[in-house]
């Protein structure tokens, strides 16, 4: 679907996440940005809160709370290796996100998402299924 306005497709996908974790049973998890300021990790709380709630078209079109649920659709938005056929506009699904049990809390940081939803602070990596890359694996 196209939309003219980022907020507007930054709300479609949220809705759309959190429909989707419902549709398996699941809680929805969000990843959190991990913003700097000067070359350091913002840390002051107030200062934390304000740049979450900056928009996408503020951000480079990065989000602040990113919803991931396993199965769902993505897309890699940039050339990362390829030679393996990791470029922009790759399709995948979203498997699995890793990360420290620590790094997790259901303090609620948006009205969008649903009081059981899981905010993770420090993901690690994310696993994607890309079936078109030139990558080898036997899993």
């Amino acid at each position: 679907m196209l939309v003219l306005r980022n907020e507007i497709r930054t709300q479609l996908n949220h809705r759309s996440a959190i429909h989707n974790a419902v549709e398996v049973g699941t809680n929805l998890m969000v990843c959190i940005a991990q913003d700097c300021c000067k070359g350091k990790a913002a840390e002051e709380p107030a200062l934390v809160k304000k740049l979450l709630e900056l928009s996408d078209s503020k951000t480079e079109h990065l989000p602040s709370l990113l919803p991931l649920v396993s199965g769902m659709p993505v897309i890699i938005t940039q050339n990362i290796a390829i030679e393996l056929g990791l470029i922009n506009g790759m399709n995948g699904i979203f498997r699995q996100l890793v990360y420290d049990i620590d790094s997790v809390s259901t303090d609620s940081l948006s009205k969008t998402f649903p009081t059981n939803t899981q905010y993770v602070h420090k993901p690690i990596y994310a696993l994607v299924e890309i079936s078109k890359s030139k990558i080898e694996c036997n899993l």
